[in-house]
């Protein structure tokens, strides 16, 4: 109707639409995030899947009678869905092998299958392929209470069981299959060739005052040996599970090994051997080969080479006594590479950890206060900037960063510092107007902006670049963080640091596209001010994008171009993943 004036907006609408978009922003963000991280979950599944044997569907038939399809590898539990028609779930296989491949049977290692249905409750066995012999694998499969007393068991449940019964006639073939699935699926390490625990009435023909027997925490394996007084009178341990793969004549042998206060050994004996008798009976008779290992420290043992040291088996028994020495050194290298449970630490904060955190909050301080409008002060902060965080610590955000940490998870631990640099760089712009990381933290941005205090303005073109050109030169970020894109949803071998001249200050390690990449840039910013962060720069558009604007903010090209961006990471994830 004329004369009837425009609608406008209220401050309160206003607020509201531009707070709407800066949440579309942002969940464009995480989503991208969410699909890089699926995306390499996902193929990392298919590698693992491809080292695992073939399935067919002759195979899953008797516990899934309408499959009609296997899926591809699933990530979220390692094997393969079953499907039925229109794609209907049945339940899913996964196989013990790679991880049940160090156990070994009585002759090898065996890859079982196991069906589970959709309530991931198993259906049954399967036996792919088993390196024992054939009369040892025919004992299992003829005996169906082996077999039949997984079924029901859910995922958990199998994978903490201890009440296995071995199969008659095969004995090591049976309790390793038992062992690899609950490798397989997890569970806690248990041995069940070998399930006794380590008994106080072992330890004291070698300690003869020890009365209790508790866990160290400084050495997992080992145990503390205590007199009736609770004073620490030596250590005891055993080589089961460690080196159950060691196998002599017939099978493998669990070890005592008894230690004084000093970590000195007093004495072996054998507990329990899937050896031949005879040849266990002469190896126990033979004192000088038991006490040739008295007197070492772990580490000597840990260290120890059978062959250089002139250790020589037991006449008659060679491959057990032997095979029990190599159990013995294989047991002391774990425990003495084993982690002290009571000291690890969930940060590790480093001197560079601090200096990387002193200069993030001198950033924000700056970026805060009305120091940034201090020439001196900003020129001496840069020059800080571009020695600690560039040349020294080489703490820099960057795409091949953010992908790392998408794709692997963050560093929390390890690099707390860089941590701490990259939350100030995404949280700041996200509850404040400011862009801390481009304008106060950046290397690279801080030598842009001592290059361009330090050059002429006569130098520069005087009526700058044609609007034409520099709205097409502001095209570059957007194509390289969709490039970006393409090589963390393709996992392609690119490497994304040749994109951006951060590792160029990592100088020892940087490549030669990362340096011209730097010189190029700064040499453009001779003529342009901060020229690489305007045009060339892929992180300091998506952070600049993510800033909040204000009331005023309306959609615009940006964001058009991040739905687009958007739309290219879930088309690459489907496309994968078909």
């Amino acid at each position: 109707m004329a004369g009837t004036e425009p609608r406008t907006s209220s401050p309160r609408q206003a607020r509201l639409r531009a707070w709407s978009l800066h949440l579309f922003r942002w969940s464009v963000l995480a989503a991208v995030i969410w699909l890089v991280r699926e995306q390499h979950v996902w193929q990392e599944a298919q590698l693992q899947g491809s080292r695992q044997a073939e399935v067919t569907l002759d195979q899953i038939r008797r516990f899934y009678p309408d499959a009609v399809k296997l899926s591809r590898w699933d990530p979220k539990h390692g094997g393969q869905t079953v499907l039925a028609e229109f794609e209907r779930p049945l339940g899913y296989v996964v196989q013990t092998s790679p991880a049940s491949d160090p156990i070994i049977g009585y002759s090898g290692p065996t890859n079982t299958l196991l069906a589970f249905d959709t309530q991931n409750r198993i259906l049954g066995l399967e036996i792919l392929r088993c390196g024992d012999t054939a009369d040892h694998l025919q004992a299992v499969l003829a005996d169906r209470g082996f077999l039949d007393s997984y079924r029901g068991r859910s995922w958990q449940e199998a994978a903490n069981r201890r009440d296995v019964d071995s199969v008659s006639g095969a004995t090591l073939t049976s309790l390793a299959i038992a062992e690899g699935i609950v490798r397989r699926l997890g569970g806690a390490p248990h041995s069940y060739r070998f399930p006794d625990p380590v008994s106080v009435p072992e330890v004291r023909p070698f300690l003869p005052p020890a009365a209790r027997l508790t866990a160290w925490d400084q050495r997992p394996g080992l145990f503390r040996v205590e007199d009736a007084a609770g004073q620490l009178i030596g250590f005891a341990g055993r080589t089961s599970p460690t080196a159950d793969d060691v196998i002599g004549f017939q099978g493998p042998t669990d070890t005592l090994f008894v230690m004084d206060a000093e970590q000195r050994l007093l004495g072996i004996s054998v507990r329990h051997s899937y050896e031949t008798a005879e040849y266990l009976q002469w190896v126990c008779e033979d004192q000088r080969f038991l006490s040739r290992f008295n007197g070492k420290s772990l580490d000597e043992l840990a260290e120890l080479d059978l062959a250089a040291a002139g250790i020589e088996g037991v006449s008659g028994a060679t491959m057990t006594s032997m095979a029990m020495a190599q159990t013995l050194v294989q047991t002391a290298r774990a425990v003495r590479d084993a982690k002290p449970a009571a000291k690890r630490s969930r940060w590790a904060i480093a001197a560079r950890d601090w200096g990387t955190a002193a200069v993030v909050l001198g950033g924000l301080l700056l970026a805060f206060s009305r120091w940034r409008g201090r020439r001196r002060v900003r020129v001496a902060f840069g020059l800080l900037v571009i020695v600690s965080l560039g040349f020294v610590n080489g703490d820099m955000v960057s795409q091949s960063l953010l992908v790392g940490w998408a794709q692997h998870g963050v560093a929390w631990r390890f690099a707390p510092g860089l941590v701490l640099l990259v939350a100030a760089a995404f949280l700041v712009p996200l509850l404040t107007h400011r862009q801390v990381y481009c304008h106060h933290l950046c290397p690279h941005g801080a030598v842009q902006q001592l290059v361009m205090n330090a050059v002429p303005r006569r130098w520069r073109p005087a009526a700058g670049l044609p609007r034409r050109l520099s709205r097409t030169l502001a095209l570059m970020p957007v194509g390289l963080l969709a490039w970006v894109m393409i090589v963390a949803l393709g996992q392609w071998p690119f490497n994304l640091a040749a994109i951006e001249p951060f590792d160029a200050y990592v100088w020892r390690i940087a490549g030669g596209a990362t340096i011209a990449i730097a010189l190029v840039g700064l040499a453009f910013s001779l003529l342009v001010p901060m020229a690489y962060c305007r045009f060339g720069c892929p992180t300091g558009a998506m952070l600049n994008y993510l800033r909040l604007q204000g009331a005023g903010d309306r959609w615009t090209r940006r964001d058009t171009a991040a739905l687009g961006l958007l739309g290219l990471a879930l088309g690459l994830r489907l496309l994968a993943s078909s």
